[in-house]
């Protein structure tokens, strides 16, 4: 019988393998695109990409008023140049819709990555394809999907191609992988360091090999470098907004690295502990670390030099001082260590002859890995926004919050190169444009158009009550379209 499935996808590889990456295609896209038609994207953070990508395209210096209240560059908050590159792709197609699709298909080519690495040391098509299933249900996947566009998930699925072209040898190919990953996010660049030197491991025989890996490391290194203590502050930055959320180890980055290696015990139990006095999230920590065992991690454990890759991810997630937004399995923050522990596990299932257990051994990961993802998108410990990532249920094809209808129709009426304002799920849609605000952002700017929904949860506190008083302040502005939920108004 295994002889016969073999022979099977081996005469129908590409046709099955097509299918398989057709397949999951249509359900990320039910998930990431169904999530945009429905106004579950959000300003925070495919808008403000989406028009970061806009003001590449046209030459625009993003000044982050999309949704800052005063000037500063978008690139001092993450360094993010992937989308420099893509955007010249947003003159034919609206940005928001467009980075959606590049990380589907990056994802997707990700998948297609494992399946060669697995083919390449195995030769078979079973464990190859069943890798690919491996990675495409990892938790980390689905949750990355379920929020809006982020360039450090289309770097980090591209892990595979790069240990597959330093496997080969083809060092060139290798190197613009890898210099793809670097571009996306300045941290990315910091997690490749250990990537590079995990795999020096697997290539320590081989001098050509282990010398590119060890000046890759270096180029890695001085990228971060220059990045994080150089170009970032010199555009205003603070090594990232996000910076605060590692204060309490020191106010500055130097103090922070200074305190982790002064205080590597207490660095490496606050990994696995609830170290914030008010959160009592430590079993938000304990589903996270089941679900990367389930998923692979305990497999990865027999590759121990992967583990190396984990270490950046797991303790700037871990280590952050915001237990419900990055402790958990939710969100994007999983999609480095996702990749790293299904490329690790896929190493070493590899290795198990013969052929039969092989193969048992990949559906088992992937049944597991699936099982897993299945839990984390219905009700796990850790709050999600079930309707986002869980297609599986009648609540992620609906709006309950307002009247689609009325939001497309509103958007309609703006005119093009109009300055607007508008409430947090509506902002994608009108990021492409030169002036774009997440209400009440606009009203510092002077939008001229504001697309806003009086109740409705905010980044700002008292949205409720500037949305309530502009709507009745008829002698500044006309209300142009409304249901009740949904106002459509315009500066007079």
């Amino acid at each position: 019988m295994q002889r016969k499935m073999e022979r099977f996808l081996t005469k129908f590889r590409m046709p099955v393998v097509a299918a398989i990456l057709s397949v999951f295609g249509i359900a990320f896209a039910m998930e990431s695109i169904g999530n945009h038609l429905l106004f579950r994207t959000y300003g925070l953070d495919l808008g403000i990409y989406a028009q970061t990508a806009y003001d590449f395209a046209h030459l625009n210096v993003n000044d982050g008023t999309f949704f800052q209240w005063e000037p500063f560059n978008q690139l001092a908050d993450h360094f993010d140049l992937i989308l420099a590159l893509i955007s010249p792709l947003t003159w034919l197609f609206r940005a928001d819709w467009l980075l959606l699709v590049v990380q589907i298909l990056a994802v997707t080519i990700g998948a297609l990555g494992l399946y060669h690495l697995v083919r390449d040391i195995t030769g078979r098509e079973f464990p190859s394809m069943t890798a690919m299933l491996l990675m495409l249900t990892q938790f980390g996947v689905w949750h990355a999907l379920g929020f809006d566009y982020h360039s450090n998930v289309v770097a980090a699925c591209q892990l595979p191609w790069l240990i597959l072209f330093v496997r080969r040898g083809r060092l060139g190919a290798a190197t613009a992988v890898l210099a793809l990953m670097a571009l996306s996010k300045e941290t990315v660049a910091l997690w490749l360091c250990f990537v590079l030197l995990a795999l020096t491991w697997d290539h320590r025989r081989e001098r050509r090999t282990l010398r590119w890996l060890l000046f890759a490391t270096l180029g890695c290194a001085a990228w971060f470098a220059l990045t994080t203590m150089v170009i970032m502050p010199a555009l205003g930055g603070r090594s990232g907004l996000g910076f605060w959320r590692y204060q309490w180890m020191g106010a500055t980055m130097g103090e922070t690295a200074q305190w982790l290696l002064s205080h590597p015990f207490e660095a490496l139990r606050d990994i696995f502990i609830d170290f914030t006095p008010a959160a009592d999230s430590g079993q938000v920590k304990v589903e996270f670390f089941i679900c990367t065992l389930l998923s692979g991690l305990a497999i990865t454990f027999l590759k121990p030099n992967y583990l190396l890759m984990i270490i950046p991810p797991l303790a700037m997630k871990m280590l952050a001082a915001a237990p419900n937004e990055l402790w958990g399995i939710n969100l994007h923050y999983n999609i480095e260590i996702c990749m790293v522990i299904c490329c690790g596990a896929a190493m070493v299932l590899c290795r198990i002859k013969p052929a039969r257990w092989q193969a048992l051994a990949f559906t088992a990961a992937a049944i597991l890995a699936a099982g897993t993802t299945l839990y984390t998108v219905d009700e796990p410990v850790v709050q999600i926004r079930q309707a986002n990532v869980n297609i599986f249920k009648h609540s992620h094809y609906r709006q309950p919050e307002f009247d689609i209808k009325t939001a497309r129709k509103a958007l309609a009426m703006i005119p093009g190169d109009a300055s607007v304002c508008a409430t947090t799920q509506f902002s994608p849609h009108i990021a492409c444009r030169d002036k774009a605000y997440i209400f009440p952002i606009g009203l510092r700017f002077k939008a001229e158009y504001f697309l806003i929904m009086p109740d409705h949860w905010s980044y700002y506190e008292g949205e409720a009550d500037i949305a309530a008083s502009i709507i009745a302040d008829t002698a500044r502005y006309d209300i142009l379209l409304t249901d009740g939920t949904v106002f459509l108004l315009q500066a007079k």
